[in-house]
């Protein structure tokens, strides 16, 4: 599956990352999860550059999600957009 957002789009998407990094959510799931989703919207065909993007937001954070944290952010995603 393939997806070509516009680049109003992707302006709104690196908009919230910045956001991100500046003002980590609360919420450390939802956080990550936001961060992956607007790093999908930049590189909607580099699932490598969207994890490394995620991940670096994710280190942001003053307590990281570990993997089995991050697991069930992916699960709760999938939940959602089931």
């Amino acid at each position: 599956m393939s997806f070509e957002p516009t680049k109003e789009q992707q302006n709104e998407a690196l908009a919230g990352l910045f956001e991100l990094y500046y003002n980590p959510l609360e919420n450390r799931f939802d956080h990550y999860i936001f961060a992956f989703l607007n790093s999908l919207m930049l590189y909607p065909d580099d699932i490598k550059q969207v994890l490394v993007l995620a991940e670096k937001l994710n280190n942001q954070l003053a307590k990281p999600l570990n993997a089995f944290e991050k697991e069930l952010a992916y699960q709760r995603l999938e939940e959602v957009w089931g």
